[in-house]
């Protein structure tokens, strides 16, 4: 039970770190609507009561980097301010699904035509959805509120109290909500239980990832490289579309959110509907998209981080689970999750020192025709706050894929330094470093790709195939080293098995892959300098 609940907690602790920086986004996005573009323009943003508002909606969530979690509060926003209810699930499934970052890091892990259908059939999705929705639910039309005025330092106050106020309110309770669902499935999976559930010859592969994909939240960087290690292992194109759309797209709490403000008949027909056409986009593009020349490989690690992370049987200690968590939390996310704490603190205070007198924040903000336009304090209207809004939203994207996606110089110091830690830990036989150090190794190679390619407008044949030659050596690497550990410990256990012959083996090929990733390693940096 030990290693079940710390399991668990392990993954839903590792979930909120992921999902804060793009749950930051979504409080900013939030504030923006409510006390900058206004009403009216948080409805044009979103194309109002027109056909245009599902493909304008799912553009619009395109464009933003955000997840599962970083949407609710924008969709709470949106609701209050009487959005059309197709609008809103159009926007809150598109919003986790893409972004630039990840379309950039997803055209590296597959071919280009596969992200693109995916893209393509979620706006397919979206559209069915969001029409078949609109049709039987009613929603209540904006509640009355002026467009903001005159604004300055004092909306910006405001704006940030929002932020607060909304982390340690509704906000808050579901993301904890939506994190339960990692909870769960890393306290019923044991570790690698669904290593070889989604074959791509397997016919009930893409209805088994639609069962487990429900509870699932995933930021969408790593849904795309789950999807880039489907591919490459052979696994259910069917299965892959299921986890994008309700793995990334939906998790529980968006189901409760729906339901507590659509009511339970409409969140039915929102989720059946939801189901049937994704189930049957997933199987009716299993077959097309499998990938020529890729032969299945019978398992795939892209699951296991919804599954336990810890063994079963493994003894569990206080100092045992932070040094584990430590190993699974990046340092970016940590000053995410710094940035939510003051937050966290910013709405505490405000909600519980300031009493009533805070209560008026909840309101949407009338114009402030009091202010006097002098200093900071300027009328602009909700027109021009938007279109400022979307120049720096793609500045900041421009910015952003630049900043994740660094110079190849950069990213091969970086791999070179990862190596250097991979390759001692598979001489000492430390197999714990080893098992670290190979994602990291492997994530550095997409990089080096995507930023080569965005710096150079090319990336030649040649030049991919190294780095998938560098990938493909650390995977036969990961599958050795397990296999030594696991030797290890029943050599070591009371009542051993004959499997030093198995140890040896694996030692010699983890020796051979040590010697053949150091070669991989500089064919990659002359080709890539």
């Amino acid at each position: 039970m030990d290693v079940m609940f710390f399991g668990g907690l392990m993954r839903a602790v590792q979930g909120l770190a992921a999902a804060a920086p793009t749950l930051i986004v979504g409080l900013f996005i939030a504030a923006l609507l409510r006390y900058y573009l206004g009403t009216s323009g948080t409805h044009r943003l979103f194309g109002g009561d027109s056909l245009r508002s599902l493909p304008q909606s799912w553009l619009v969530g395109m464009l933003l980097p955000v997840c599962s979690i970083g949407v609710i509060p924008i969709i709470r926003e949106m609701r209050r301010m009487g959005v059309r209810p197709g609008a809103i699930t159009a926007f809150a499934l598109s919003a986790p699904l893409f972004n630039p970052l990840s379309l950039l890091y997803g055209l590296t892990l597959s071919r280009p035509y596969v992200i693109v259908g995916f893209a393509l059939a979620s706006l397919a999705v979206v559209t069915i959805l969001g029409i078949s929705w609109d049709r039987t639910t009613k929603w209540r039309t904006s509640e009355a509120a002026m467009d903001p005025g005159v604004i300055g330092l004092q909306r910006l106050w405001q704006s940030m109290l929002f932020m607060g106020r909304e982390l340690c309110g509704a906000t808050g309770g579901l993301t904890l909500l939506a994190l339960l669902g990692l909870f769960v499935l890393g306290f019923v999976l044991p570790h690698g239980a669904l290593q070889s559930a989604v074959e791509q010859l397997n016919p009930w592969a893409p209805l088994t990832m639609a069962a487990v994909s429900v509870p699932i939240y995933a930021t969408p960087m790593l849904t795309m490289s789950q999807l880039g290690m489907m591919f490459a292992h052979g696994n259910s194109p069917g299965a892959a579309f299921c986890l994008l759309l309700l793995g990334t797209g939906v998790n529980l709490a968006t189901l409760w959110w729906i339901a507590t403000n659509y009511g339970t008949r409409s969140t039915v027909i929102w989720f059946s509907v939801l189901l049937i056409v994704v189930l049957g986009l997933a199987y009716a593009v299993n077959r097309p998209l499998i990938p020529p020349g890729v032969e299945p490989a019978g398992h795939t690690h892209a699951f296991d981080i919804y599954t336990n992370p810890l063994h079963a049987g493994a003894s569990v200690t206080i100092e045992s689970f932070v040094r584990k968590l430590s190993e699974l939390v990046a340092v970016m996310d940590r000053i995410g999750l710094s940035v939510l704490f003051v937050l966290l603190l910013v709405g505490l205070t405000n909600r519980y020192l300031m009493g009533s007198e805070s209560e008026r924040l909840d309101a949407v903000p009338p114009s402030q025709p009091e202010l006097a336009e002098t200093g900071w304090n300027r009328r602009v209207s909700p027109s021009t706050v938007g279109i400022t809004c979307l120049g720096g939203l793609v500045a900041f994207s421009v910015v952003g894929c630049y900043a994740f996606y660094p110079r190849p110089s950069e990213v091969l110091e970086e791999m070179r330094l990862a190596r250097v830690e991979l390759l001692s830990g598979a001489a000492s036989r430390d197999y714990e470093r080893v098992l670290r150090w190979i994602p990291i190794q492997e994530e550095w190679s997409r990089k080096l790709e995507v930023g080569y390619a965005m710096r150079r407008f090319e990336l030649r044949p040649y030049q991919k195939m190294q780095t998938y030659l560098l990938r493909k050596k650390l995977e036969l690497l990961e599958h050795a080293t397990e296999h030594a550990a696991e030797a290890s410990k029943e050599l070591a256990s009371p009542n051993p098995r004959d499997s030093r012959i198995d140890l040896e083996q694996e030692l010699s090929e983890i020796d051979q892959f040590r010697h053949e990733i150091s070669q991989c390693a500089q064919r990659i940096s002359r080709t890539y300098k």
